[in-house]
């Protein structure tokens, strides 16, 4: 190939032009090497044949968990990519094992040079039951020198997809860098690497076991690095259990249900227009709720990642006005009034500033949803004895109190929203939750039918 022609060629800028569109997590090397061994290691539990496309850094601890699965012998082919040396040439199966200690197991892929490409580093998995990608992206400041390819004190922009549309463009875009040596294999040269489909829709079980372990808590002593005797104690990694995987393989199964049933009316000939259109449009419907969990599953795995660079305090009165305002030109177009009031001088809070952030998007986001024309929304903090009160208060449509105990539970949604053309899919106060124990916080509700709901949650001061 002409590398002219694609030099400027960025795997992680396609992943930024596609739809739906994936939204990059800024992450730590670590965290990146986590994803990628969780995946493989997946796929070594779970007996997974798959093909592997593989562009990641030297040092031998990346590929351990890819040289594992080799060796189980259930690998249909791993392809290590790398960049290609000055003239073209490409690194032999038995070239040094300082670099790449398992390079003889693994089919070599070189790709064009290419400065984009050099700070990107990549894990594709393709097989007929799962397909997911995982790609990184270096950021380098423009006085900094060219990636090292170590990774280690470097940040990170990470995507991850399990859409086979998204995987399947990559997948092109890879094969479109491929530069043609005397150790390319003829079978990637062709229309098709795979030959298998990639799955269409992903099953519901596998997807679910996956997410379990990615939401396994990591082991990490004070990840704040504060003295022991710092109160109140930093919040741990975001953990989720039994209680919220189990609904979630409910929840991921009732619209695949759902679309083939009206897939298999469809196939009939017999129906009327209107009949068919009613398919379609539940097609379409339940293509949007399996569209919208997967991101609130994605936040929950964003939310997930390593705290090791987040602030373990939070001053409101920087914090709240900017969420606020976020929300603004939403409320203006609903009709409804939002504001704040933060008085100065209060005390920091115990918990992250990413975490303090999505607590009230979600509470301030859920008002709006259930708040009508000319309601009023009011976002308030206050001292009280047990420490820092955040209140949320709306005029919405309130909630029953039957209803109350149970918010909190995945995808749960109260009985005066079934029959409203109300999206959501019942994770928001779910994350809240989650987060606010963590943080060693409460979060209290009070509603009536009617008149409106206060959202209550009370922080831990800090003592920084």
């Amino acid at each position: 190939m002409n590398p002219s022609t694609t030099s400027e060629l960025s795997l992680y800028q396609l992943t930024q032009t596609t739809e739906p569109h994936l939204s990059p997590l800024i992450v730590s090397a670590s965290t990146f090497r986590e994803w990628v061994d969780t995946a493989i290691q997946f796929l070594i539990d779970e007996e997974i044949q798959a093909t592997v496309w593989a562009k990641l850094p030297p040092n031998s601890r990346w590929w351990t968990n890819l040289e594992n699965y080799y060796q189980e012998g259930l690998p249909q082919q791993i392809y290590r990519c790398t960049i290609s040396r000055s003239g073209g040439t490409a690194p032999s199966r038995h070239g040094s094992h300082t670099a790449y200690p398992s390079q003889d197991n693994f089919t070599p892929i070189v790709l064009e040079t290419n400065t984009q490409l050099r700070r990107e580093h990549f894990c594709l998995i393709l097989s007929p039951q799962l397909c997911c990608l995982i790609l990184a992206q270096e950021q380098i400041s423009a006085d900094e020198d060219p990636p090292s390819g170590l990774l280690e004190p470097t940040v990170l922009k990470g995507v991850y997809s399990f859409n086979p549309t998204i995987i399947q463009k990559v997948l092109s875009g890879i094969k479109h860098l491929i530069t043609i040596t005397d150790t390319t294999p003829v079978e990637v040269l062709g229309e098709s690497v795979l030959a298998f489909p990639l799955p269409s829709t992903m099953d519901a079980t596998l997807l679910t076991k996956l997410w379990s372990r990615c939401l396994l808590p990591r082991s990490s002593v004070n990840p704040y690095n504060l003295p022991e005797t710092s109160q109140p104690l930093p919040p741990k990694n975001l953990t989720l259990g039994e209680e919220f995987l189990k609904p979630l393989t409910t929840e991921l199964s009732t619209p695949l249900t759902n679309m083939k049933t009206a897939l298999r009316l469809l196939e009939s000939k017999q129906h009327k227009r209107d009949i068919r259109q009613r398919y379609i449009d539940l097609l379409k419907k339940e293509c949007d709720r399996q569209n919208t969990l997967l991101t609130g599953l994605q936040e929950l795995l964003q939310l997930n990642q390593s705290l090791n660079d987040a602030e373990p305090i939070v001053h409101l009165e920087e914090v709240v006005p900017g969420i606020v305002s976020t929300y603004q030109a939403i409320a203006e177009e609903k009709g409804i009034m939002l504001g704040y009031t933060i008085p100065p001088g209060f005390p920091p809070v115990a918990c992250p500033n990413v975490w303090l952030r999505r607590i009230l998007q979600n509470i301030i986001h859920n008002s709006l949803k259930f708040t009508p024309k000319g309601g009023r929304i009011t976002v308030q903090a206050a001292l009280k004895s047990e420490g820092v009160e955040i209140s949320v208060a709306d005029t919405g449509m309130g909630i029953e109190q039957s209803d109350l105990p149970k918010l909190f539970d995945s995808f749960y949604r109260g009985r005066n929203t079934l029959n409203r053309d109300i999206e959501g899919v019942g994770l928001g106060l779910t994350i809240a939750h989650h987060l606010i124990e963590q943080c060693g916080g409460k979060i209290d509700i009070v509603s009536q039918v009617g008149k409106g709901t206060i959202v209550k949650v009370v922080f831990q001061e800090s003592s920084d």
